[in-house]
Formats: structure tokens, sequence, C-alpha cells
């Protein structure tokens, strides 16, 4: 298992991930693992791998077309474009009572999963840090809408992972 830990230029910790139960690990890349984007991802990984009861896994395997609709500064208008999402995780997990569930789960941090709060006499900065936060909250929002449909249609079940079920 390679550990890559992240430089100054880079904000996440990020790397690539060899299972020791590859047998599991439904697509590998050409290194003979899958790469993680954050620790989140990591730590995931090494959950599913380990765990008995889960008997296939995969990371961004799924690929789900989405509108996302955004405020246009240019157009003065809302604007909706297509995109791609890429769900973190599919898994299979074999329940006590025998039956398999099929599982698609994104892992985010809880901040991305809440709307964020509008405070009172907000400086510059943290004016900038809201817009970011409410973008970033409205992109996850109508992607997962399209997770939540296509899940459905599938039989699947869609969860959010966030560092309070993973720990810190």
């Amino acid at each position: 298992m390679l550990n890559q830990k992240p430089t100054n230029t880079q904000k996440y910790h990020q790397g690539l991930y060899v299972p020791q139960n590859t047998d599991k690990l439904i697509k590998a890349n050409n290194e003979g693992g899958v790469y993680y984007r954050s620790g989140l991802e990591k730590k995931m990984m090494i959950y599913l791998d380990l765990n008995d009861k889960i008997t296939r896994w995969c990371s961004e395997y799924i690929k789900i077309p989405y509108e996302k609709t955004d405020w246009s500064s240019v157009r003065k208008d809302f604007e909706t474009t297509q995109h791609t999402y890429y769900p973190d995780f599919y898994y299979e997990l074999q329940r006590s009572d025998g039956t398999l569930s099929k599982v698609v789960a994104e892992v985010k941090p809880h901040s991305e999963t809440v709307e964020p709060i509008i405070r009172e006499n907000m400086n510059s900065k943290q004016i900038r840090n809201l817009e970011y936060s409410l973008k970033t909250y409205n992109k996850n929002l109508q992607k997962w809408k399209y997770m939540i449909e296509y899940c459905q249609r599938k039989g699947f079940e869609f969860i959010i992972i966030t560092e309070k079920q993973l720990g810190n």
C-alpha cells in the first residue's frame, strides 16, 4: 500500500491505495489499485477492503449525467449546463439476513453536506468563503438529486458518508 503525503502545493491527502483483498475490487487501475483524493476516501477504501461483509467494491465506477443550474454573472440569469457525476464508491454488502445490498456512497466533509450559515457583519474573506460554500452545497444537492433518482431506478441505496461516520 503506497502512502503519499501532501506537499506544500497539494491541498489534499492523495495517493494510490492497493487493496489487500484484490479479489473484492471490481476494477483496478494500471497500478493494481485505486486513487484516493482525500484522507476520508482513503479511510473508506480501507474499510471496504478489510470489512468481511463487503463482497465487492470500486471507486468512481458509475457514470451519471446531470444538469447543474447556476447564476451566470455574465448573462445575469440562471444557466443550466450538462455535467457528469462519478460517485465516490459503489459496493455490495452482505447483510446478516443473507440479502445483498448494492450501495452507492459519496464521501464528503460534513461541512459540504449542510447548508452554510449566513452570519451578520461578515468581513470580505468570510463572504468569499460563504459564496464558495454555497456554490459547493448547491452543486452537491444537484448531483445527489440525480444520484437518488438513478439509485431508485436501479434498486441501489445511496448514502453520504462524512468524517463523523469514518472518524477523524
